[in-house]
């Protein structure tokens, strides 16, 4: 088949600038394709200075099918931009979406002229049957884990693919469709390249804010240690990477696959630094100092984990399953590691009062004091659709858009301007703290990639900790400055 399968990575904002991943949701769909002789291309529109003209000239070249996945937010925006561009050079060629957003609401978005295909959940498998469906110019009805058009614009929803048992056995992901050298992981200023890998998928807790607990069942799978170890110790052989930021949402669900991987990583004396994105708090209490010294020794520097709020009683009603006095112990005990710990917290939930985003302020502060690796980034809660906090969002007063555009401004940055149980006085708050947070602390500068923006953090960062800690978010000049140098860059 000497069609291209092409796959987009649209872009995701302005923040890309602090330094762009690796699309490894891209890699995982490509990789069965091109094992079995598809000419599979990878795309990244965050790279290209001149997207359209990168973009038609693969158009030129009339690809079989145009895949790209999709965030609820400000990503829907370009990747319809891509979307609409591709219809205009030629409608005939298929448009499919997938990722979470698409998962969540695939008949919305199939409503939407440019879009034909909705993958719906887990796609290696499905988005190969779509493939060998469209070359054979058979129709979809069969495929499963899709939504679709027809040829009269009616839409058809398929039943689900059954997600995949054995992550072992899926293929390595082709590297080779992409540079590796320019894309980021995480900085350790060490003179290593550094990449991203995810090595599980899904999460079986909770938390009622979180899409994991619509995706993938709710459940979580892993590669085995043994196959992990394989992954490492290929992209440590190929691109000569020394650090390595996990990015799966839950490492250490299973406790025995991550303590096999940890000693994995030393008994192969392999001479890197990692992270990881997701560990849940509970995982470390349970977890002994001998065990987190070998950790260190294994090459683990840093370790995120959502603590979310310092009120119970959000705690309780997130459905976080800890408590402020166990996050309080956790991180006193992991204060005599080296970790670099990172604890996110959520502000502007349904019903959250002042007082209890106050609240998460003093426990950062506190966090902080009990243990100098800490960092402590504020986010604005983002309502994704289908998940059960989505539902308590609505009673309070969230309108769900009615077409796919609308959802543009459900991000980061814009989506408080749909919470109706917010005054003014709070949105001024929450966008206080969640600026301000991130350049609070000197821990979380080794995850900015470039010189410039480095020397830049270290300039604002004693102001940033001063209107934090004390909430000073009259007179913001210098967010408004900062917001519009990132706008002025991207």
């Amino acid at each position: 088949m000497d069609r291209e399968i092409l796959l987009l990575q649209p872009k995701a904002g302005k923040w890309e600038n602090l330094g762009i991943r690796s699309p490894d949701g891209l890699l995982t769909m490509a990789a069965i394709p091109k094992k079995e002789g598809y000419n599979v291309k990878i795309l990244d529109l965050r790279l290209e200075k001149d997207w359209k003209a990168a973009l038609k000239g693969h158009l030129d070249k009339n690809p079989l099918i145009v895949a790209t996945t999709c965030m609820t937010g400000i990503q829907i925006k370009y990747a319809l931009e891509a979307s609409r561009f591709i219809k205009q050079h030629n409608k005939s060629i298929p448009v499919i979406w997938g990722g979470v957003h698409t998962t969540f609401m695939p008949e919305q978005t199939l409503e939407n002229d440019n879009i034909d295909i909705a993958v719906i959940d887990e796609g290696d498998i499905t988005f190969l049957e779509i493939i060998k469906t469209l070359e054979a110019d058979k129709p979809l009805n069969d495929v499963l884990g899709i939504a679709y058009k027809d040829k009269d614009g009616k839409i058809h929803r398929n039943p689900p693919m059954p997600l995949i048992k054995d992550l072992d056995a899926l293929p390595d992901l082709p590297y080779e469709l992409i540079d590796v050298k320019k894309y980021y992981g995480f900085d350790l200023e060490n003179g290593g390249g550094s990449i991203t890998l995810n090595t599980s998928r899904g999460c079986p807790f909770k938390c009622n804010f979180c899409y994991d607990t619509k995706m993938y069942g709710n459940s979580w799978r892993g590669y085995s240690a043994k196959r992990t170890i394989e992954i490492i110790k290929n992209v440590v052989d190929k691109f000569g990477v020394r650090n390595i930021f996990f990015q799966d949402d839950n490492f250490a669900t299973n406790l025995k696959r991550f303590k096999d991987i940890v000693y994995g990583i030393i008994d192969e004396k392999l001479d890197i630094n990692w992270g990881l994105l997701g560990i849940r708090l509970d995982a470390l209490k349970v977890l002994d100092d001998n065990f987190l010294r070998d950790l260190a020794r294994a090459g683990c520097v840093n370790m995120d984990s959502g603590v979310e709020s310092g009120s119970d009683r959000i705690l309780k009603m997130i459905k976080k399953g800890t408590t402020v006095q166990e996050i309080i112990d956790v991180n006193k005990k992991m204060s005599a590691h080296s970790f670099k710990a990172k604890y996110t917290f959520i502000v502007g939930y349904p019903s959250e009062t002042t007082e209890e985003m106050m609240d998460s302020v003093k426990l950062a502060l506190k966090l902080v004091k009990d243990n100098k690796n800490v960092y402590t980034p504020f986010f604005i809660y983002t309502a994704y659709p289908g998940v059960e906090l989505w539902e308590i969002a609505k009673q309070y007063g969230v309108d769900e858009p009615k077409k796919l555009e609308d959802w543009e401004s459900f991000d980061y940055e814009n989506v408080y301007l749909h919470y109706k149980w917010l005054d003014n006085k709070k949105i001024k708050m929450m966008q206080n703290l969640a600026f301000t947070s991130n350049f609070a602390n000197k821990n979380i500068r080794y995850k900015i990639s470039k010189n410039y923006l480095k020397i830049l953090f270290n300039i604002y960062q004693p102001i940033a900790k001063l209107r934090f800690k004390y909430n000073l978010y009259q007179f913001p000049i210098d967010i408004k400055l900062a917001n519009t140098m990132a706008n002025a860059l991207y």
